[in-house]
């Protein structure tokens, strides 16, 4: 009798556990006044957030945080060295010849000579975890929110998990200036008056400061300098119990000065690991009034690091993908 209770015992726990690791995640949509996000529970493991939106009207939009799919974090808001780095955010630096980047006066107060002003936000779901976001901002001085130099509308596809776990968010950015507009950065070295760390504008991503050795590579170089141009970019990252996480970048062929210039940053001393498709890296921006600039990239978060070879192959496919729709 003994025996029959243990045997039964036995396969209650192997069947438990069967049921336990056959079990697929959960998602689920969390939303306030100022954020929106998508959750995962993994059967037997905590929740997380896998990526939630911020769209506070005092704040620039941006996401944070952002996760791997397995639950690392890999973006940082706000650290302490940059308090305007917002996780993945985008963002012009001079419009005008005003900074739209940096904050001034008091930092904690979050203003900036120019200011991204967030009018309306929209967003769509399903129950697969997939999400439609339409955003529209109006860009002028802080204290002239009458006198918009430039409207945005940003439309931001999340990809719905995939059976791996690995998910993207498409953007599709249109720029209309409502008078003439120049985009400009601070200028690099090759530039009269430049600096080394100038160049930067855009699409950023700001990682965790958990997260170490960064490795960044593209289409064709083991590492990446500055002002190069590069279809893509993926950057490798340490975990803190010796694992490694992914991103990677990708410039559309359809974009102005594509491939785009790339700015990395790595710097150990203190923690600091960036990387964005500078598009004004080597020269500003003049647009005409009521002339639209386009601009449209993905930021892939794989399950396991994908090698070169895997995102060009990954590419290619997602190239014959859209020719079959159109």
């Amino acid at each position: 009798m003994k025996k029959k209770i243990s045997i039964t015992l036995i396969i209650l726990l192997i069947a438990g556990t069967v049921n336990l690791f056959c079990q697929k995640p959960v998602y689920q949509w969390e939303r306030s006044d100022i954020y929106f996000s998508l959750t995962k529970t993994v059967p037997g493991k905590a929740k997380f957030t896998l990526w939630k939106l911020n769209f506070d009207p005092a704040l620039k939009p941006f996401f944070h945080p952002v996760s791997s799919p397995d639950g690392t974090l890999l973006s940082a808001e706000a650290p302490s060295d940059h308090l305007w780095h917002l996780g993945q955010w985008f963002c012009w630096k001079y419009i005008n010849k005003l900074n739209y980047w940096e904050y001034t006066g008091d930092p904690k107060s979050a203003i900036s000579e120019g200011m991204t002003e967030l009018k309306s936000t929209e967003i769509k779901t399903r129950k697969n975890g997939e999400a439609l976001i339409t955003l529209k901002l109006a860009y002028h001085a802080w204290d002239s929110p009458d006198e918009v130099v430039m409207e945005e509308t940003r439309r931001i596809h999340t990809s719905p998990p995939a059976s791996d776990g690995s998910y993207y968010f498409d953007y599709d950015l249109t720029f209309v200036p409502l008078t003439a507009v120049i985009l400009d950065r601070t200028p690099t070295q090759t530039n009269p008056g430049g600096v080394t760390w100038g160049g930067y504008a855009g699409l950023s991503m700001r990682f965790d400061q958990k997260l170490s050795d960064p490795v960044f590579f593209s289409d064709h170089q083991d590492s990446v300098i500055n002002g190069d141009g590069h279809p893509f970019v993926a950057v490798n990252l340490k975990t803190e119990d010796g694992g490694m996480v992914q991103t990677v970048i990708f410039d559309d062929p359809g974009n102005p000065r594509y491939p785009s210039p790339w700015y990395t940053i790595n710097r150990p001393n203190d923690r600091f690991w960036f990387f964005s498709p500078a598009i004004l890296y080597k020269e500003s921006m003049e647009i005409k009034k009521g002339e639209p600039l386009r601009l449209r990239y993905r930021v892939l978060m794989p399950a396991v690091p994908l090698t070169r070879e895997q995102i060009i192959i990954g590419q290619k496919a997602k190239g014959k993908r859209q020719k079959l729709v159109q």
